[in-house]
């Protein structure tokens, strides 16, 4: 047994991979211990590791919204989508088989960007509405903007099995048969 599995989402089974919690572990620390001292060096030590704990929980809940985004368009195109994990590198989408069109590839592979493009604009705008309320959300709430518009920056690069490397093979599919 190599995952732990959370559960199911329109009949989609949930997984984490084992390294999944050393990286949560990593990247709580690291964002406890540097990133919000750094940029807040008035706030005490437990909200640093507060907002650690969730910054690392809420980038796995959108790296799975990312996940899903995939998901649900294939299974709109008609395909069985098996499970997601999520491991150490970010997620997966275990779809049964590949799409049978360009466009379905096309549509596929940029849903998970668009996913996270619109969670860095939700997360943009709800750092806007928390600058005078809280300034620890407000933080929590930029850093999830600027790493969802980083995963939507960084799955668009034109490297296969990457989203961008689908997109561009749906492309030359779609103009070379």
């Amino acid at each position: 047994m190599t995952s732990v599995k959370l559960g199911k989402i329109r009949g989609i089974e949930i997984h984490l991979d084992f390294s999944w919690f050393i990286i949560f572990v990593l990247l709580s620390w690291t964002l406890a211990t540097y990133y919000f001292p750094k940029h807040y060096p008035t706030w005490p030590i437990g909200i640093n590791w507060g907002m650690g704990v969730l910054a690392s929980f809420f980038l796995f809940a959108s790296v799975l919204f990312h996940e899903l985004a995939h998901s649900v368009v294939a299974q709109k195109q008609g395909e069985e989508v098996r499970r997601i994990t999520l491991f150490i590198l970010g997620g997966v989408a275990q779809i049964a088989k590949e799409p049978a069109t360009p466009m379905a590839e096309f549509k596929m592979a940029i849903a998970g960007p668009l996913a996270s493009l619109i969670l860095g604009i939700f997360f943009l705008f709800l750092r806007i509405a928390l600058t005078s309320i809280s300034e620890p959300f407000m933080a929590l709430a930029e850093y999830l903007a600027f790493i969802n518009f980083l995963l939507a920056g960084f799955n668009l690069l034109p490297g296969y099995p990457m989203d961008g490397g689908r997109i561009l093979r749906a492309i030359v599919w779609k103009f070379t048969g």
